[in-house]
C-alpha cells in the first residue's frame, strides 16, 4: 500500500503486543499506514507479516532509538498524521517499598519516553496536523495501593497530554492530544499481573483472578484490548475533530463505584 493510498501514517509505540497490537490491526484495516516500535523484535516481525505494518525495534526510553523511529517516519511515503503511545511497564510497590532505580525506570518508559518521541516527531506532525493519543490508566486519577510508580507515571502522562493539547492545538495545522484510561484489560501485561496476584487471592488461576479484580465492575468483566483500540482509533479520526485535552475512562463504569457501598443485592426492609 503506497503512501498515496492511505489515510496517513500512525506511529504506535509498544505496538507488538496487547492494546498496541490491537490498535495496529484496527488502523491497518481502516486504511492507515502504521509504524510500530517495541523491544521484542519477534513480536514486531510477526505483526508485520500479519498486517503489513512497518517496524522499528527500539526502547521508547532511549532517545537514540526514538531518533531511529523519526528517521523511519521521514523515509515513509505516507505523511505522519498521528502517534499512539501504548508502550508502558508496571512495577509493584508502595512508595516506601519502591527502589529509586525502579521508580526512575517506570517513569522513563511511561512518561519521559512519550515526551521525547513526541518532541522529536512534532516537526513532522505540524506539517499537516493530526492527533496524539496517550494510553493512560484509571490509576491516573485514583490512589491505588501497591503500584505507586505506575500510578504516578500515568497521572503525569495525563498532564503531558493536557499541555500538548493547549500548546499544539493553536497551530495553523492543529494537533489534538487526548488520553484513554482503561481499567483492567486483557493483555499480556495484565495476564502476567493476574498470574502474580492469583497466589495472593487464594490460589486463583488467571481467569478467576480477572473475575475477582473486576467483580465490582458494573459490566462484570475486564475489557478486551480491541474495545480500547476502538476508542483510540476514534480519537485519531476526523470524527473526533473537536476532542482535545480529553481523558476518556474505559473501565466498564468501575470508577463510579463507592468503595464503601453496600452489596448490590442488599435490601432495606422496614422493621
Amino acid at each position: 500500500m503506497s503512501g498515496q493510498d492511505t489515510k496517513g501514517l500512525i506511529v504506535v509505540t509498544g505496538g507488538g503486543t496487547g492494546i498496541g497490537a490491537s490498535v495496529t490491526r484496527l488502523l491497518r484495516h481502516r486504511g492507515y499506514e502504521v509504524l510500530i516500535t517495541g523491544r521484542r523484535e519477534e513480536r514486531l516481525a510477526a505483526l508485520a507479516i500479519e498486517t503489513g505494518c512497518l517496524t522499528v525495534r527500539g526502547d521508547v526510553a532511549s532517545p537514540e532509538d526514538n531518533a531511529r523511529v523519526v528517521e523511519a517516519v521521514r523515509r515513509s511515503d505516507a505523511p505522519l498524521r498521528g502517534v499512539v503511545h501504548a508502550a508502558g511497564i508496571m512495577a509493584a510497590g508502595t512508595v516506601a517499598a519502591t527502589e529509586l532505580a525502579t521508580w526512575q525506570h517506570v517513569l522513563s518508559v511511561n512518561v519521559t519516553g512519550a515526551f521525547d518521541l513526541t518532541r522529536q516527531l512534532l516537526p513532522q506532525l505540524r506539517v499537516r496536523g493530526g492527533a496524539i493519543v496517550m494510553l493512560g490508566s484509571v490509576a491516573a486519577d485514583r490512589a491505588p495501593s501497591g503500584i505507586a510508580a505506575y500510578a504516578v507515571s500515568k497521572a503525569a502522562l495525563v498532564a503531558l497530554a493536557n499541555v500538548l493539547a493547549v500548546e499544539e492545538g493553536r497551530g495553523e495545522h492543529p494537533i489534538r492530544c487526548n488520553v484513554v484510561n482503561p481499567g483492567w484489560t486483557r493483555s499480556e501485561m495484565a495476564d502476567e499481573e493476574m498470574r502474580k496476584a492469583g497466589p495472593h487471592m487464594g490460589g486463583l488461576d488467571v481467569e478467576a483472578s480477572y473475575a475477582e479484580v473486576t467483580k465490582l465492575v458494573p459490566l462484570g468483566r475486564p475489557a478486551e484490548s480491541m474495545e480500547v483500540a476502538n476508542a483510540i482509533a476514534w480519537l485519531l479520526s476526523d470524527e473526533a475533530s473537536y476532542v482535545n485535552g480529553a481523558s476518556i475512562a474505559i473501565d466498564g463504569g468501575h470508577r463510579w463505584i463507592d468503595a464503601g457501598a453496600l452489596p448490590i443485592d442488599f435490601e432495606i426492609r422496614p422493621r
